[in-house]
């Protein structure tokens, strides 16, 4: 099939629909849609484009030839995936090219230095779009179920922005969408990568993989200009991979961008005061790294609000629950992540440190033990429970954590998690002044998944009902 042919239909389409949209799961499908069906199973394929059909989709574009004859126009492309990069910027009219468009990855800190980012553009007379998967109210905030979705809907979201004049947008960018090539097509005005730690590996194999996906997002898109966290090796190598690309360090002097231990950020001759938004070290450096950014499109960065700016639900959330004790629901689920909140609790409060946690089922089981590891050495009292099991048995992951747990008298297993949480406040209850109960692992999630169903659940939502109860 001619591509020119498709491009026609769909123009010609245009002109007689105004509301239309070209999807790619047959269940969203309204009347004049465009159905696209990826499937490389036949039979699945003809499942999908009979429902399309039947819900009223006026043409098909497949990988997969329909044995039967249709009622409505069909598009077949052999090689549909390679195409539907060029297909979202035909339909969209190359919307990312109409924003500047920063696109942010790394292991940890995406979504708060892109939430920071939003915030000091919207407040520095530019219009801001951001993509998230954590729901807020704040405008200009399009939410994703995913990280990072598919090449339609980020065309979708670009186009939304551009129809409310909007002059900036930002995409947090995961290693699952640079490998399957969500990202492909997009124009990405500056890049940021903030750090690299264990994750994902139960997708990309290896830490050498996942670290050339990562690097690969640089290499493979053309920047204006690209902040670097070069606190890492990786990010070393990235830095240096391109000119115009510019370093940011919380530990090296010499960096573009440093932060210094008193929260100043530096940049040429200019410096600016970070230090009151918060006591959260990785808090400061998420801004700092969002205010660079900010100023790789502008110079000159206004901060007189900076205490104003507010942090994405689920990082770092702190809730009195007694006097002078405190919960914090942080989303926190790799050994790097755990690992800094820890640090960050025993730094800055003095009593006690229980925490709970538990680890993913059906993911990266080599990082159960280094997370069991790290839970011990920060905290007096541990308490293990589910995070989302999915299909694997919980006391396996139970086991697996505790591996790298050498006094396991340390730990209760309490695999309900609401339970767990109970339980967790009624030890908090009993210790003295400013000690800290650490809900880790879903943040913001508002669902927990077992066996291929999500049950609705949210730590904050069951804490704030256990508190109201006692």
């Amino acid at each position: 099939m001619n591509f020119k042919k498709l491009t026609s239909f769909i123009e010609n389409h245009k002109k007689g629909f105004k509301n239309f949209s070209l999807r790619l799961n047959s269940k969203e499908i309204k009347r004049n849609d465009i159905f696209v069906s990826l499937a490389d199973d036949p039979i699945k394929s003809g499942l999908h484009i009979e429902d399309a059909v039947k819900k009223g989709a006026s043409a098909i574009i497949t990988s997969i030839e329909p044995k039967e004859d249709l009622t409505v126009p069909v598009f077949y492309f052999l090689d549909l995936k390679n195409k539907l990069s060029d297909l979202a910027n035909f339909f969209y009219e190359e919307p990312s090219k109409k924003l500047n468009l920063f696109g942010i990855t790394g292991t940890n800190g995406k979504s708060t230095t892109a939430y920071f980012l939003h915030q000091l553009l919207n407040k520095n007379n530019f219009n801001s779009s951001l993509l998230s998967n954590i729901k807020n109210n704040r405008k200009g905030v399009f939410f994703s179920k995913l990280t990072t979705p598919d090449i339609l809907s980020l065309n979708k979201f670009f186009s939304w922005a551009n129809t409310l004049n909007h002059d900036c947008a930002i995409i947090e960018v995961s290693s699952h969408a640079i490998d399957q090539k969500r990202i492909k097509g997009i124009s990405f005005d500056y890049g940021c990568f903030t750090n690299i730690s264990r994750d994902h590996l139960d997708y990309h194999g290896s830490m050498k993989e996942y670290s050339r996906i990562k690097e690969s997002f640089f290499s493979e898109n053309s920047f204006k200009s690209a902040l670097i966290n070069i606190d890492t090796p990786l990010g070393k190598k990235i830095y240096k991979s391109k000119s115009n690309f510019l370093s940011f360090s919380s530990t090296l002097r010499n960096a573009d961008f440093y932060l210094d231990k008193k929260n100043f950020l530096h940049f040429k001759n200019q410096s600016y005061d970070l230090h009151f938004f918060s006591k959260q070290d990785f808090l400061i450096t998420n801004l700092g790294m969002a205010v660079s950014l900010a100023i790789l499109l502008k110079p000159k960065i206004n901060l007189k609000n900076i205490n104003k700016l507010s942090t994405p639900k689920g990082r770092f959330e702190k809730i009195q629950v007694f006097s002078n004790k405190y919960c914090i629901i942080d989303y926190a689920h790799t050994p790097s992540a755990i690992e800094t909140v820890l640090k960050d609790i025993k730094k800055n409060f003095t009593g006690s440190k229980i925490s709970i946690f538990g680890c993913g089922g059906n993911r990266d089981k080599g990082k159960r033990s280094k997370m069991g590891k790290i839970v011990e050495k920060f905290s007096d009292e541990i308490l293990i429970t589910t995070d989302n099991p999915r299909f694997e048995d919980p006391i396996d992951i139970y086991k697996d954590i505790t591996s790298g747990i050498s006094n396991r008298k340390k730990t209760i297993f309490i695999p309900d998690r609401k339970k767990a949480i109970k339980e967790g406040l009624k030890i908090l209850s009993r210790q003295k002044k400013d000690s800290v109960l650490l809900i880790a692992g879903k943040g913001h999630e508002n669902y927990q998944e077992v066996k291929g169903e999500r049950f609705p659940l949210n730590d904050k939502n069951i804490l704030k009902d256990l508190i109201s109860v006692n």
